[in-house]
């Protein structure tokens, strides 16, 4: 679970940089060039490791990567174009109710969560309440799209689940990202004009987003998923959400509220009540 952890900081810290890198460039063409940074990161690691590989161990990447690197492509683009239209803090909490649907949609596969993972998101939401939105509730464009984006990442979370254990990670992770960076260029070129000055005035932010939120986080998801149950994974995900509230206070300088203070406080909170069981057992 460390590793969810780190790639969830990873991503917390990234959701502000992506937030001001697509002032400078358009959400599809950051998210193009995103990952293929992010595919060439992990592209020199991943064709050492299939020339390692046997075939049985490969085979059914292609399939693999069109499925992940798919629904990739929609929780982010759909990420995006949010916070063109709405705030990075809304856009994080709306993100986040993905700890909800994934449990909820794996009763479907036979997935029975314990009830300290049920106790956990309980908690947890109401944290991200307190985080986001005890201020009112005003619903705009780029609110239903971030709920659309909860509903894409939490079927990445059940993809990743289920191909990761039959694939090499570093493999997998490069060719999804390759999949989300042909499938936005596409998009890119047809809704979009791409320039020079764009990916001059925003390369920091894409390569912040390319090699750390891409090549290093999704890594780092698909090693920990491999053993990780998707509920927990998903509950683990959701400490993304308190990263990106205390990188707008440290960097952007936005304030935390005693209610947002009481929110990380909860959603932390509801990672140590989702792990209660496995501590037990640990100690046994």
């Amino acid at each position: 679970m460390t590793l969810i952890l780190l790639a969830a900081l990873i991503w917390g810290m990234g959701t502000a940089i992506q937030s001001a890198g697509i002032t400078h460039i358009s959400p599809l063409t950051f998210l193009a060039a995103r990952f293929f940074i992010g595919g060439c990161v992990t592209l020199i690691p991943a064709v050492i490791s299939f020339k390692r590989l046997k075939s049985a161990y490969t085979g059914g990447l292609t399939k693999a990567a069109l499925a992940c690197g798919g629904v990739l492509f929609a929780g982010c683009s759909l990420q995006l174009f949010g916070l063109v239209t709405t705030s990075v803090g809304k856009v994080s909490f709306l993100t986040s109710l993905y700890v909800v649907i994934v449990p909820v949609a794996g009763l479907l596969f036979g997935r029975r969560p314990s009830r300290f993972v049920w106790l956990g998101i309980a908690v947890a939401v109401f944290g991200m309440y307190f985080m986001f939105v005890s201020g009112g509730v005003n619903i705009v464009t780029g609110d239903i799209l971030a709920f659309l984006c909860a509903i894409a990442f939490a079927a990445q979370i059940m993809v990743i689940a289920h191909f990761s254990p039959k694939h090499n990670a570093v493999c997998l992770a490069c060719a999804q990202f390759f999949v989300v960076a042909a499938i936005a260029a596409v998009a890119a070129i047809i809704f979009e004009n791409p320039s020079l000055t764009g990916f001059q005035d925003g390369l920091l932010y894409i390569l912040y987003a390319g090699v750390m939120s891409s090549g290093v986080a999704y890594l780092l998801q698909m090693f920990a998923q491999r053993t990780a149950d998707p509920a927990k994974a998903a509950l683990m995900f959701s400490t993304e959400a308190v990263a990106a509230t205390v990188t707008g206070w440290l960097w952007l300088n936005q304030i935390l509220s005693p209610m947002e203070i009481l929110g990380c406080a909860l959603v932390l909170t509801a990672v140590l009540i989702s792990q209660t069981r496995s501590i037990k057992c640990q100690i046994k």
